[in-house]
């Protein structure tokens, strides 16, 4: 039987789950200032919040850069795209990271 959280800590995690989304900070930053592991905050994240799925409104779409690219973060990992980037390279590249099991 799994062992009861208790409503301090439910509410003290979910604060800072809250505080790390709306400081608009990545979440390795957030930690970094906040001195809590990584490790510990995506448990308690993934624990709290087990099933987000990304969909289309997940997304926003990004202004053309014309200087060097976008760069994309999500859970620690970064993908930088250079303005002459081949698609098909970028679609390879996230079907690799997505077969992924960390």
């Amino acid at each position: 039987m799994p062992k009861s959280i208790s409503k301090e800590k439910k509410l003290d995690w979910t604060t800072k789950i809250r505080q790390q989304k709306e400081s608009g900070l990545s979440i390795n930053e957030w930690c970094r200032k906040n001195q809590i592991t990584k490790g510990s905050f995506h448990y308690w994240k993934n624990h709290f919040q087990p099933d987000i799925s990304l969909t289309r409104s997940s997304f926003k779409e990004l202004p053309v850069d014309q200087g060097t690219g976008i760069s994309i973060e999500y859970q620690g990992v970064r993908i930088l795209i250079n303005k002459c980037f081949d698609p098909t390279t970028l679609k390879n590249c996230i079907s690799a990271l997505r077969g992924l099991s960390c």
